[in-house]
This record gives structure tokens, sequence and C-alpha cells, in this order.
């Protein structure tokens, strides 16, 4: 139960929000219908609006269905035993999806506020709904009292005109007439057995033909079923009673309602114009209390008179224009969220802001990986398309966290890059490894397809071999249509590297041309080289930081990397366990059961029809040897019941024996989740540390390319950049 409320609870509090929104537009269009409407017959309008209110009810009910199915559906993955047995044989190929971690925007984002507010909205809604239905509840005493309270009528001529006139509208059920005493207009109550409630003021006061005529108005309500569709409509009033469409589509619901209503009666009697020298006598009679069932005195009084006397057409009513700005506004949103975004125009050079690594929403609920293989080797002819994992083709703008570049899957072991030799051939991409076992909070690092650019980071140093450029670096970021790169030469690697088209085939022929340190810079088609050691000790030194904290970061992807092998041997006992309880449960014989108890019916139901032709000859008196031949048959029947009632025994004991084995194994499953649920916690901690030290880096990578560039900068224009060929293309 507490489960279940666990669920109900955000989904109605979410399906009640999300028709504020919905409802204001089935009220614009159906606003929009009726206006359309005005001159059409009142049923159209009626139907309109029923159609208008019904959606009303259907789509918060459908709404709470929905996410209900949804969140008990995913639900199971957040315990891994159940992963396990539900995914076990898919697994090995495919990772499984994952939750991410909030934002620090998201905590503070009004879907935030409003998913910690949903309790008390959905209480309020509650409490709200409680009160209609408390109003409704007295209604109905009211209309049954003064049905209890209500007697014959004292003229039976009355229950005959009524019954002449039920049977001209058609009406073949019958419809007692009552008198009450507390009452100022008639009224129809009932669904199964309706009555007609008449005042008995009017029974004396007014004129027969006049009474006639609200008679045949209430019984057009009866033969409508009125007082059924009307219960309905308070119920969906009851439980959108916050929303002002409903009430708005209830009004016009009643309304025309009233006018068919006088429409059936009018056409029934012959005289319009009695009907409304009736409805107008009635005027004079005053509601003192709300009346819940149907009476001739409900909609417009007037408007319903005027219209019985002189129907016209009605003019276009300005109050279209809201309904029709409503939607028109409702439109140009969804198309503004449906429309594609527009491609990111690169900024100018001089505030082009470095492509720093990034960990966007740093994830709680996957693996993070080590880095990818760290080196990156070119092609001289096609040096725009390095050999090292592909970057975007768009300039990114700085991002809030950096983090090496991680991989999609949540725990896989990359491969190593290919050790450097004499004639080498690219570094294979990293294998794909088996996808690990979701655990409840396993910590992680989103793929890297999804990130800006993120630098790749080598270890190791690497060697030249011909035909090919193969680069130690630190950081380097890629981006084809970049206007202006950067790369910062120190000992047999580089610091950093910003690369464009032909940045990097450049690069390696400064390598082999320029002795020394280096920093080459380009800005569009110029390009400066500057060797100033004083200025490379500061380029460096402004790297230092981040350099640093990547260290940190290596530190704690091993640490994730020994606490993934701990989760996959935990995964492996799991589904080892999981197929072992899937094949106990093939092993009982569901068919073979089946098949036996179809058997037995069979016989049973030969037994039954031999039991009935013994009773109908013991009835008839048959003789002794027809009864003889009767109970022999009855006792073949029995024979031939033993078998299958000892084959149904056995089955059933190796069905209680197999569950009972199933049962045995679920506490050790239990056990192996509750183990994965421990050693999940470090991996949380592990990955809030690595989003903190990823969003420091990225601080500290945005600052250290500012104070570069700047340096760049300045050493161009005091002089200290010597000018050398850019690159082509």
């Amino acid at each position: 139960m507490a489960e279940l409320l666990s669920l109900l609870m955000p989904a109605i509090g979410w399906s009640l929000l999300h028709f504020v929104w919905q409802g204001l537009l089935i009220g614009w269009a159906a606003s929009l219908a009726l206006q359309l409407l005005r001159n059409a017959r009142p049923q159209a309008r009626y139907a309109v609006a029923c159609v208008a209110l019904l959606l009303c009810a259907a789509l918060p009910l459908a709404g709470i269905v929905w996410r209900v199915l949804d969140a008990a559906g995913a639900a199971p993955a957040a315990d891994p035993a159940v992963l396990m047995m539900a995914g076990s044989g898919a697994l090995g190929g495919a990772a499984v999806a994952m939750p991410v971690l909030m934002e620090d925007g998201w905590l503070i984002s009004w879907q935030y506020m409003l998913q910690r507010q949903l309790p008390w909205l959905v209480l309020l809604w509650a409490s709200g709904a409680a009160f209609m239905t408390l109003r409704l509840s007295l209604g109905l005493m009211w209309v049954r009292e003064r049905t209890l309270e209500a007697r014959q009528a004292p003229n039976l001529q009355w229950q005959q005109r009524l019954d002449r006139l039920a049977l001209r509208l058609g009406l073949n059920r019958p419809v007692r007439l009552a008198v009450a005493e507390h009452l100022d207009s008639p009224m129809t109550a009932g669904c199964w057995k309706p009555v007609v409630l008449v005042p008995a003021s009017l029974l004396t006061g007014m004129p027969a033909g006049l009474l006639e005529a609200l008679l045949a108005h209430e019984l057009a309500h009866i033969k409508r079923h009125d007082y059924l569709v009307n219960l309905v409509q308070s119920a969906i009033e009851i439980l959108l009673f916050y929303h002002p469409s409903v009430w708005m589509l209830s009004r016009h619901i009643r309304d025309e309602r009233e006018q068919i209503a006088d429409d059936l009666a009018a056409s029934t009697l012959g005289e319009p114009r009695r009907l409304a020298l009736a409805l107008s006598e009635l005027d004079r009679f005053q509601f003192a209390t709300p009346q819940p069932a149907l009476g001739a005195q409900g909609g417009n009084l007037m408007s319903r008179i005027k219209r019985l006397v002189r129907p016209d057409s009605q003019p276009l009513s300005w109050k279209i224009a809201a309904p029709l700005f409503g939607l028109c506004t409702a439109c140009a949103v969804l198309y503004a969220h449906a429309a594609p975004q527009p491609p990111a125009v690169p900024p100018a050079p001089a505030l082009d802001a470095p492509a720093v690594p990034a960990v966007p929403a740093v994830p709680a609920r996957m693996v993070p990986v080590p880095p990818p293989p760290p080196l990156a080797m070119l092609d001289p002819p096609a040096a725009a398309k390095p050999q090292v994992p592909a970057a975007p083709e768009a300039r990114p703008a700085p991002a809030p966290a950096p983090a090496p570049a991680p991989a999609p899957a949540p725990a896989p072991a990359p491969a190593p890059a290919a050790r450097p030799a004499p004639a080498p051939a690219p570094a294979p991409a990293p294998a794909p490894a088996p996808a690990a076992v979701a655990a409840p909070a396993a910590p992680a690092a989103p793929a890297a397809a999804a990130a800006p650019p993120a630098p790749m980071l080598s270890g190791e140093p690497s060697a030249r071999a011909p035909g090919r450029v193969r680069m130690n670096f630190g950081r380097l970021t890629m981006n084809d249509k970049a206007k202006d790169a950067y790369g910062i030469k120190r000992g047999d690697g580089y610091t950093a590297i910003y690369s464009g088209r032909g940045d990097m085939a450049e690069l390696s022929r400064l390598e082999d041309a320029v002795k020394g340190d280096f920093i080459w810079y380009r800005d569009g088609n110029q390009a400066w080289l500057i060797k100033d050691p004083a200025l490379l000790a500061k380029a460096s030194a402004a790297w230092a930081p981040a350099d640093a904290l990547n260290l940190q970061m290596k530190e704690h992807n091993k640490a994730m990397e020994q606490h993934n092998k701990a989760m996959e041997a935990l995964s492996e006992k799991m589904r080892a366990a999981s197929e072992q309880s899937e094949r106990a449960g093939r092993g009982v014989q569901h068919d073979k059961i089946e098949q036996v108890a179809r058997q037995q019916e069979a016989v049973a139901r030969k037994m039954e029809a031999v039991a009935r032709r013994m009773e109908r000859s013991r009835d008839a008196g048959a003789a002794g040897a027809d009864r003889e031949t009767l109970q022999r048959e009855m006792d073949a029947l029995t024979t031939q019941m033993e078998p299958f009632k000892q084959q149904m025994k056995e089955l059933t004991a190796e069905f209680a024996k197999a569950h009972a084995e199933m049962a045995a194994r679920k506490a050790p499953m239990q056990a192996l989740s509750a183990q994965m649920r421990e050693a999940s916690k470090p991996m949380r901690e592990l990955g809030q540390k690595m989003g903190e030290l990823g969003r420091e880096q990225g601080r500290l990578s945005r600052e250290a390319d500012e104070a570069v560039r700047a340096m760049i900068q300045e050493a161009v224009r005091s002089g200290r950049a010597e000018a050398v060929p850019a690159p082509k293309g």
C-alpha cells in the first residue's frame, strides 16, 4: 500500500498540474467551436460541450495511469537483483539506461520546487474535492427528502395527463407524479424510477395548460436521461473543481440541456408560445436554495422565453477573440518548442573562449571510466582529421565542469593504445566492454558524445614514425571551424593544443624545424611563433593547477575501476543465480498440469450429465434396469477419473517442490542485491568527488586558457612574437 501511494502521489500531482494548460487549450477550443455553432441546433452545441468535458476528465486520468505504469516499470531498475533477472540475456552487449544526478541549477528550478510541493498540492486538491463531494451529497439528500415527503397527486387526472404526455414523447417506462410542499418549481429526480415533483402552489395557482407545458419539459429531461448525465457532470466538477474551463463547459451544458428540453416539449405540445407563457409565469417563483436536480427554471429563463417566442440568429460576439488568441499563442509556443535549434555561431576571435573539458550535469548512477587511449596519430595529407577520438565540428562554449574524456559505457576497460614502433599503425579504438549492471547509487560520467569537446589526455611519451604524426600532448581540443588556434611545446610534448583544420600538420612541421620549446599561435590567416623562455614558463605555470587536478582525476578513475571490478563480480553471481532460478522455473510441467486438468474437466462434465439423467429417471420412476445401466456408466467414469486425480496430485507436489526451491533461492539473490547496494555507495561518493573536481578543473582550464591567450596577444603587440606562414586550408 505504501509503495502504491508513493507512486500515486506524484502521478496525481503532476497530472493535475499539467491539466492547467491542457484544460485551457480544451476550453479555448470548445469556446471557439461553440461560437461558430451559435446558430446551429442546441444538440450540436450540447455534444461539443459534453465531448470537451469528457476530454477534461480523460486527460488527467490517462496521465495518472500513464505515470503510475511508467514509474512502476522504472522502479525495478533501482534494484540490481531485478535488473539482473530482467536483462540477464541482453546485458552483454548494451549498457543499461541510468538516471543522472541533479545539476546545481536544477535544485532551484521550478520543477524541483513543484516536486517538493506536490504532496501539499495533492492534499489541497483532496480537501477541495472532499468539500465539493460533501456539497453534492447534501444536495442529493435534500432531493431525497423532498421525494420521500412528496405525496400522490390528489387529482388522478394530472397523473393521466402526465402518462399521455409521456407516450407522446416516446417514454415507455412509468413516471410518477408527486406533490411537494417545499418547492418553488417542478423538478425531476431519479434515474431508474423517475418522479416529477410539482409544488402544491403551482398545482392550485397555475392554469392547467401552462402546468402541462412545464410537465412536458420535465418529461423531456427524463427521456434524455439528463438526471444521470447531470450526476456524471457533477462528478467531473468535483475532481476538476479548480479549473475555470470545467465550470465554463458545465454552464454551457446546462444551458443547452434546457434549450433541448424546451424544443422537445414545444414540439410535443405543438405550441411553443404556451411553454413560453408557462416559463414567464414560473419566473414569479424564485429559488431560495440551489437545486441539484433538474428543474424547469434551469438556464437563463428570459433568454429561453425569448428564443421560444421569437427565435433569431445570434451575431458573432467579440468574446471569440479570447479563445482565438489563446489558441494562436499555444500554437506559436508549440511551434517554437518543436522547431530545431539554429546552429551555434562561433564568437569573434578576441572573445573566443577555449573548448575546455566538461562534465555536463554530472551523472550519479553510472560508473566513470578511465580516459581513452593517449596517443593521437595524424596522416599529413589529411591533417584536418587526426586519428584521435572524434571531436565535434562546432566550437563549443566553455563548459562548467571538466573531466577526462569519458566513454559511454558504464564500466568498460579501455583497450590500451598501441606502443610506438618503427612503423606503427593507428591506435585501436577501445573495444566495447560488456555493460555493467546498474547499481542503485552507482556514480557515473556522461558519454563523451553528449559533452562539449573534451581534451584528449596523454600519459606516456610517443615516438615519431615516417608517414605519420605522433605527438605526446596534455590537452587537445579539435575544432575544424576555429578561427584561431595555439599550441604550447614543452620538452618532448605539448602542454596544450587548441587546433583547427591543418594546425596539427603545421605543429608537426615546426617541431622538426624549431629547436627547443615554443608557443605557436594562429589568428585567421596569420601565425606567430614565440620562443621567449619567460613567457613559456608563465604559460606552463598557468596550466599547472589544472594539470594537478587532472592527476587527481586519474587516481579517482583507478579507484573507480577497482569498484567496477567488484560490481562486475557481484553482477556475474547475480546473473548465475537468475539463470539457475529460470531453469528451475522451466522445469515445472505447466503444460502437463493444464492437459490433465482439461481431461479431468471433460470426465467431470460426463459425470454431471449422467447424474442429471439418473435424477430424471428417478423422478420418472424408470425401470431398475435403466438405473443400473446409468449406475454402471457412473462407476466407469469414476474409475476413469482416478488416474487423472493421481497424476494431478503428483504434478501438484512437483510444482510445490519447485516453488519451494525458487523461494529458497530468493534469499541469496536478495543478499547479493544488498551487497551490490553497499558496493555502490563508495562509487557514488567517488562520482560526487569527480564531479566537484571536474567543475573545478573546468574553472581552472578557462582561467589558464584566458591567461595564455592574453600572454600571446601581449607578445604579438610587443614584438616578441615572430611572424610565420599560416597553414593552408
